[in-house]
């Protein structure tokens, strides 16, 4: 997959001044490889915290990781020496033990306990099954959940959020926390004053900026761009089992 097949991908989701950016990449293919992301928001007239959020869109973790994938597409004889992918796992479930040991969650424990439904959304296949993993863990502990569809034109969505109240939770769970489909459904469930938990990737993004708690894991593409579609996903089920189990750590104290 080659950088423009990847922005036609995620076109929709790309505002003026991300297309000024893609197109700036298109014209400087060569002066991009050696960029640090402060001289490329330099060139583009904009902010570092864009030029974050422009790849976060493109599914990249970061700038660096978008200007590798630029310098093996200029050169694709050369090979990458970087780790290889399966150290990635372990360093993912690393960043994700450390983040699990520097938070508590105390605030999401309670409005968990004292809602009065929960609601669990997934907008992709792998998500969908983090969802039913944690919807299982909550129904042994005692909270059942629900899942819903992640669309809000879906009439399963619509007909749930009739009833949405704020005492209701809600889980949405989103790799990269970054899509249209995503922001719509925020929009709906915003005027109903639910209170949102995003489960998401270890960045900021959307879906964390919008919601009222969130939770992260951390996950990585594999080192190989031709291997685009591959990325690791354990961390998500450790980040669940940590919060599910604290859960009933939490009830037992309180």
């Amino acid at each position: 997959m080659l950088f423009s097949d990847i922005v036609n991908q995620h076109y929709e989701n790309l505002n003026e001044v991300d297309l000024q950016m893609v197109a700036y990449i298109h014209e400087h293919p060569k002066e991009m490889i050696s960029m640090s992301t402060n001289d490329f928001a330099k060139v583009c007239h904009s902010s570092k915290s864009s030029v974050i959020r422009f790849t976060q869109k493109l599914g990249f973790t970061g700038f660096s990781e978008l200007r590798n994938f630029l310098k093996w597409q200029s050169r694709p004889n050369d090979v990458t020496k970087e780790a290889a992918f399966k150290k990635r796992i372990f360093s993912d479930a690393e960043k994700t033990i450390k983040y699990l040991e520097d938070n508590k969650w105390e605030n999401i424990y309670q409005a968990l306990k004292k809602s009065r439904n929960v609601y669990l959304l997934g907008t992709g296949v792998t998500q969908q099954n983090q969802a039913a993993e944690l919807q299982r863990l909550l129904l042994l502990i005692g909270k059942p959940a629900q899942m819903i569809p992640a669309s809000s034109q879906s009439n399963e969505f619509k007909r749930i959020v009739e009833n949405i109240t704020e005492e209701d939770l809600i889980f949405v769970l989103s790799l990269s926390g970054e899509n249209q489909h995503l922001l719509n459904v925020l929009n709906v469930l915003s005027t109903h004053r639910s209170t949102i938990v995003s489960i998401t990737n270890m960045q900021n993004n959307l879906l964390s900026g919008r919601a009222d708690y969130s939770l992260y894991a951390s996950s990585s593409r594999s080192p190989n761009p031709t291997d685009w579609w591959l990325q690791t996903s354990s961390s998500f089920f450790l980040l669940i089992e940590a919060f599910a189990f604290g859960y009933v750590d939490y009830c037992q104290e309180n």
